[in-house]
């Protein structure tokens, strides 16, 4: 027996090229601080409302979002994901997560921050950064006797009840921040209500979203696809063998930048009158292609005047049974999301680091 296939696929992601910067020695952010697993740990802190706090404090019912973060004053990347935070924080709450931002600022300029912005959440001053040290995420490529010495590598870190690590998110990119809902996905929940697309063939049906309606320079998010392959039915997972391989390919667009797409874990097929072991999805599944809108400074000029970006694509795969494989499909994809400027607005001149 043997199945028709119509020929094997070199598989092309389309990325973008990043021109965000990197931190000068190219430090592998991700391996620092406490990893999956270990505990975080515990602190003291002020809040911008004079309250005390403490890591166990802080946490809700299912554990703890703790973000580290450079300044609410001079960062406007920061400041951007704060208001982001701001938008979501009754959302964390209701899924029983407690909710504070740690930087190096004076409980003074998180206050004006606070008062401007209409935040409710705990922003806690770590003044002189002994919390970020005890972390291990202090910026050591600034120098000591800059205004900006004591920040951290910004990023996230999801604790449960015991205060252990369960999930984080640093990027190399400081100026890059994961948005609330790419969190929720990538730690197996559902985002905020999105409008989604459905795809269905004779083979599969596909849900298809972005993971966010609004983004700023800077935001990392994901374009979301939930595949559900029909009874008898398979596709290809990535590994060694010259199947046509289920991809995401996204349009070149100049500030938008790709990042490989995440496959989830496969099984393994055997398909016996050729002896062949492959790898294949043949329950649901997610694919996750994660993009960020380009922040740096040669963007800036092409996002100042815009108030969405589109990004389009194709779904490419195709599916096969025991005893063929269909004809090819690349279908169309595209999402517009809104863009969120960033908060460039100092503190005021009465609040001090």
């Amino acid at each position: 027996m043997e199945r028709r296939l119509f020929g094997p696929l070199i598989f092309t992601f389309l990325v973008t090229v990043s021109i965000a910067a990197q931190t000068p020695a190219k430090i592998d952010v991700m391996r620092l601080g406490p990893q999956i697993g270990q505990a975080a740990p515990d602190f003291r802190l002020v809040d911008q409302r004079g309250h005390t706090w403490t890591r166990d404090s802080l946490m809700g019912p299912n554990g703890l979002m703790l973000v580290f973060s450079r300044s609410a004053d001079w960062c406007p990347y920061c400041k951007t994901q704060m208001l982001e935070l701001q938008s979501r924080a009754e959302e964390i709450k209701s899924r029983g997560l407690g909710l504070a931002v740690i930087t190096y600022d004076s409980p003074a300029i998180l206050a004006d921050f606070t008062k401007r912005r209409g935040i409710t959440y705990a922003l806690l001053s770590d003044a002189g950064s002994a919390t970020i040290k005890k972390y291990g995420i202090l910026n050591t490529t600034v120098e000591a006797a800059s205004t900006d010495y004591g920040i951290p590598f910004p990023g996230t870190f999801v604790l449960n009840t015991r205060g252990a690590v369960t999930a984080k998110f640093f990027e190399e990119a400081y100026q890059e921040r994961t948005t609330v809902s790419n969190i929720m996905l990538k730690l197996g929940e559902a985002g905020a209500a999105v409008t989604a697309r459905r795809i269905s063939s004779d083979q599969l049906d596909v849900t298809t979203y972005a993971s966010d309606e609004i983004v700023a320079p800077g935001s990392l998010f994901s374009l979301v696809f939930d595949v559900v392959p029909h009874s008898g039915i398979h596709v290809y997972a990535p590994g060694p063998h010259s199947y046509k391989v289920i991809a995401v390919r996204l349009d070149p667009n100049p500030v938008v930048m790709v990042r490989p797409v995440r496959y989830p874990a496969s099984e393994t097929y055997v398909f016996a009158p050729l002896k062949e072991r492959v790898q294949v999805y043949q329950k649901p599944f997610r694919l996750l292609a994660d993009v960020a809108i380009d922040a740096s400074r040669e963007a800036r000029p092409k996002l100042a005047s815009v108030d969405s970006v589109t990004i389009s694509g194709t779904l490419d795969y195709q599916a096969c049974d025991e005893h063929l494989c269909f004809t090819p499909k690349s279908v169309p994809i595209s999402y517009t999301v809104k863009l969120r400027q960033l908060d460039t607005e100092r503190a005021s001149g009465g609040a001090a680091r």
